[in-house]
């Protein structure tokens, strides 16, 4: 009887929506999600279990009073309240296409005698299970161990307290969790119903783009956004804070049980600090029920708002998007011309060149990459204007100048990850058949795109705030560098890559989990090298002496490029290492 049910149409469709989150066969033939899946769920485990361990250490290791502890602990619960709504957030953003049926899902399944009913609760039962179980494993850890050692000192603590103090993080965190992955999918649905399906099909990439931007920016900077919570109060725009809400809902629900400890003998100044601090929780307690109020009211709004929103956009299964008007596709002709008149001469670096603009923008997989380097450097730039001086000609600081190398060269280094990650790779036959050995050219027109549509546009981005600080001479001299430091970091990116951007199986390095900290510490100490050359070169009034560093160090990477050898074909289809190392793959 068991066996027959898990054998339903609703239970097979179900396995099936949920292995399309962890699976994709259009990057390599082995290519295996659910590997993937433990791993990250591994890494975020274990990650949240360190980061409890390590900010709990507070608790354990100092001699804190009720009133303290009480004081501190908030900025503790809205770092996992936060997370957990961000986190959340986060994956139904990555997941945007695959949070509703899909035309090509549709076009599958609508002949096969299945009931469209069936359909659409295996799809809304997939993307449940999904929210729930990053949820779960979000705050598992923190829900048990961020607790007990939040109490560990105090003796006169009881077990049942202990354990409802568990229970009150666990269904607030989850409710906080719910609340991030439940905007997403109303804010989805909400523009697939409004906008249509022709218009949703050009904003949507765009949207979700500038969705993991924010939501990624906010992930890396929320450590420093949850501090000192309580002496800032909750007036003001944080009292419009999603995070803040849940944490009233948080102080509501657990009652004061810590703040209303009985109090064990103290010394002077403990008693002193005690009492000031005690206060200071009393006064912030009185607007606890107010953001509890709010976040019930938004949970259920945004319950509501996306189940509304996803019934009507379920009342029948998706058509075929229709393809964008001929006139949406000419209107770039000017900048054609253009480039092809100054930038790209050669044939191969043209094809490499609008080949790679196509592939950054209409692939899925490119753009949730850019969009998570974008996030990076973003959140490393604000990290690093946050104890500048931006004052009006405030001249030129270390800190100022370090954002415009944080934020392109995160994007170029996601740039140099995506170029491994083929557009399709079943389509690839093509460049086969009418490959000519042009690989050199063709990686070159890709490098050209990339400075045009990712290095340029993160120049203009910053040009008004170095304007603002630096005026305009300076600020013009400063991009002008920053230009040619992307060239050069460019071309360090592209030394050891010798085969055609977006076209052959993707395979991943293995030594990357132990690379990737020292790769990560490189680029930090790069950037802050290539923005003190910045500084010298700016208080000089002269940018020759920076000018000439960076072409003697281009000059030195291209020849480098052109004497390291190659192999004599491209290989498409590369086997993984594995395979290579016992010959499995001729």
């Amino acid at each position: 009887m068991e066996a027959a049910r898990l054998r339903t149409p609703y239970v097979q469709l179900t396995k099936l929506f949920l292995r399309q989150f962890l699976e994709n066969d259009l990057i390599s033939p082995e290519a295996d999600r659910s590997q993937l899946l433990a791993m990250v769920g591994a890494m975020v485990v274990s990650l949240t279990l360190f980061v409890c361990a390590f900010m709990s250490f507070t608790y354990v290791g100092a001699l804190l009073t009720p009133g303290q502890t009480a004081v501190l602990s908030l900025d503790d619960k809205l770092f996992y309240l936060a997370l957990a709504m961000i986190v959340t957030a986060l994956v139904a953003a990555t997941q945007w296409d695959a949070l509703a049926i899909d035309p090509r899902d549709a076009a599958i399944l609508e002949p096969l005698p299945v009931p469209s009913g069936t359909i659409r609760r295996a799809k809304l039962s997939a993307v449940a299970i999904l929210g729930a179980a990053v949820a779960v494993a979000v705050n598992a850890c923190p829900s048990v161990v961020f607790p007990w050692l939040l109490v560990f000192g105090f003796r006169q603590m009881s077990v049942v307290a202990l354990a409802e103090l568990m229970a009150t993080h666990l269904v607030v965190a989850i409710a906080a969790a719910a609340f991030g992955y439940l905007t997403v999918v109303a804010l989805r649905e909400t523009m697939a119903a409004i906008l249509g399906p022709r218009w949703f099909t050009r904003v949507s990439p765009w949207a979700q783009g500038a969705l993991i931007v924010m939501l990624g920016s906010a992930l890396l900077l929320l450590p420093p956004a949850a501090d000192r919570i309580a002496q800032r109060g909750f007036d003001g725009w944080r009292a419009l804070s999603p995070p803040m809400w849940f944490l009233g809902a948080y102080e509501m629900t657990a009652g004061g049980v810590i703040a209303d400890l009985p109090r064990t003998p103290m010394t002077v100044r403990q008693a002193n600090n005690d009492q000031i601090t005690s206060r200071m929780y009393r006064e912030r307690r009185g607007q606890f029920p107010a953001l509890a109020r709010r976040a019930g009211l938004a949970l259920a709004l945004t319950f509501f708002l996306a189940a509304a929103a996803y019934m009507w956009n379920a009342r029948r299964l998706p058509s075929l998007a229709p393809a964008p008007p001929p006139a949406f596709r000419r209107r770039w002709r000017l900048g054609g011309r253009l480039a092809n008149a100054l930038l790209v001469l050669d044939p191969a670096a043209r094809a490499g060149f609008y080949f790679t603009l196509a592939a950054m923008w209409r692939s899925n997989t490119h753009r949730l990459t850019l969009a998570c380097a974008a996030a990076a450097g973003f959140a490393m730039a604000v990290v690093a204007l946050s104890s500048a001086n931006v004052a009006p000609l405030g001249g030129p600081s270390h800190r100022l100048l370090i954002t415009q190398p944080l934020l392109y060269g995160a994007l170029l280094v996601g740039f140099r990850h995506l170029i491994r990650v083929p557009a399709e790779l079943r389509a690839n036959w093509g460049f086969q058949l009418a490959w000519r050995g042009r690989d050199r050219a063709f990686a070159a027109g890709a490098r050209e795109a990339a400075v045009v549509a990712l290095v340029l546009p993160a120049l203009v981005v910053l040009f008004p705030l170095f304007v603002f600080v630096l005026g305009p001479r300076l600020a013009l001299m400063h991009a002008a560098l920053g230009l040619v430091g992307a060239l050069v970091l460019l071309e360090a990116l592209m030394v050891t890559y010798d085969k055609v951007p977006f076209t052959c199986t993707y395979v991943p390095s293995e030594n990357m989990k132990a690379l990737a900290p020292i790769y990560a510490l490189a680029f930090l100490i790069g950037a802050s090298l290539f923005a003190r050359l910045q500084l010298d070169a700016l208080q000089r009034g002269s940018p020759f002496r920076a000018l000439l560093t960076l072409a003697a160090v281009f000059v030195v990477l291209r020849v480098m490029a052109v004497k390291r050898a190659r192999l004599p074909e491209v290989e498409f289809d590369e086997a993984p290492a594995s395979f290579q190392r016992l010959g499995l793959h001729t």
